[in-house]
């Protein structure tokens, strides 16, 4: 009989420290948009124009088409997606990118965000 009450305190014990733990951070939905090129990643075929971005905030992802490719560059955007408010975290940004009768191919950079408020449209430009 004198087990019961201290398997009962072992396991509220066990209970209180969960409920300690400390809380994952705030997501809202953020825009990302602005200018994409091809150049720097892949310099060979030089007539490579990009096509789509892709973003992953690990908290949602989402991707649009590239606006007038031309020149090895493109704008994108808006793309709106859920993501850490004021914490930092990594967004992971794929590009695809793809040269006349030639196979598209994709180069993906991460980009250290920080401090973002729900709404936000953030700038970004892709190299």
């Amino acid at each position: 009989m004198t087990m019961a009450p201290i398997v009962a305190a072992v396991l509220a014990g066990g209970l209180l420290t969960a409920g300690q733990a400390s809380a994952a951070p705030p997501v809202g939905t953020v825009s990302f948009s602005g200018k994409v090129t091809c150049k720097n990643a892949f310099p060979a075929p030089n007539d490579s124009v990009p096509t789509r971005v892709s973003l992953d905030s690990d908290e949602d992802d989402g991707s649009g088409p590239t606006n007038n490719p031309a020149n090895r560059r493109a704008t994108f955007g808006p793309i709106s997606i859920d993501a850490p408010l004021d914490s930092p975290f990594a967004l992971a940004a794929e590009v695809t990118c793809k040269a006349p009768g030639k196979k598209a191919q994709t180069f993906t950079r991460a980009i250290q965000l920080d401090n973002l408020t729900e709404g936000d449209t953030v700038p970004l430009n892709i190299k």
